[in-house]
């Protein structure tokens, strides 16, 4: 009875996983897009104050930004509820971390700029940090070894950054979102096509 049972939570696991990754490569475009989208911006916000051309347009930036991903990531998940109408409890889980890091950020963001609590450029260090979890949680879902590569190499990001803020974490902020949009993508691609063989 023992075995049984052993081998049906063995068997709920693997379901899990693999219906995580379908969640995230296959129907799911939401992570890739918003981390692409957001890296461009952080990009042009760190060229914005290396040159010290448009700073006062950085606001608007966000808001522009913030304002065309909100419209297509909703034109993007009506398309995917009509193309898979089944919600997975591996693709439910994934999405809240996906929110709840949002979430975090923009409160993160709020903290400093609004309520002064801290130096703007902190602001990198603590996104740095909760991203490093997500991704942490994330690879032990997925059981990719470049997410939790990806997740020690944002705490990282995140310690060197509290003791040096400055402009140059922009952009290792930049690179480590696209990075951390589509490295786990091409691995993911590539066990599939293994698996396909």
């Amino acid at each position: 009875m023992e075995t049984k049972q052993a081998e049906l939570e063995i068997a709920v696991i693997k379901k899990i996983m693999l219906d995580s990754r379908s969640a995230v490569y296959d129907k799911s475009s939401q992570g890739i897009f918003w981390f692409t989208l957001t890296s461009l911006a952080v990009l042009v916000n760190y060229l914005m104050a290396l040159t010290g051309t448009g700073l006062k347009y950085s606001g608007l930036l966000w808001l522009a930004v913030t304002g065309f991903g909100t419209v297509y990531s909703i034109i993007l998940a009506k398309k995917e509820n009509t193309q898979n109408r089944v919600k997975t409890f591996a693709g439910k889980i994934l999405a809240s971390i996906g929110i709840a890091v949002g979430i975090s950020n923009i409160l993160f963001a709020f903290a400093s700029i609004a309520a002064k609590a801290y130096d703007p450029f902190i602001i990198v260090s603590m996104n740095c940090m909760v991203l490093g979890m997500a991704f942490y949680v994330i690879s032990m879902i997925q059981k990719l070894k470049s997410i939790k590569i990806i997740s020690f190499i944002w705490w990282a990001g995140s310690v060197f950054f509290f003791f040096r803020p400055g402009i140059h974490s922009l952009l290792f902020l930049a690179v480590m979102l696209a990075v951390s949009a589509w490295v786990p993508w091409a691995e993911e691609k590539k066990q599939s096509e293994r698996a396909g063989k």
